[in-house]
């Protein structure tokens, strides 16, 4: 039987490894989804002026979040 105390630092360490999985992944994907969205959001704009700030947006919250994870 395991201790409480145990269970703890057992289920501590496994969330540990999700959210580390997790930072790795959104270190990957948030410079991709900053530059696509960049990229969309000028010719976006010109056919509807909100979709295109909206898109714009996007891409300088996963910009932003690019520099916070990989320290640009």
């Amino acid at each position: 039987m395991q201790s409480l105390a145990e269970k703890l630092i057992l289920l501590t360490n496994f969330g540990s490894k999700i959210l580390g999985g997790i930072k790795k992944v959104a270190g990957w994907d948030a410079p991709t989804l900053h530059k696509v969205m960049g990229t969309l959001s000028g010719p976006v704009s010109m056919l509807h002026p909100g979709a295109g700030q909206i898109i714009g947006t996007i891409g300088n919250i996963a910009g932003g979040i690019d520099r916070h994870l990989n320290k640009r």
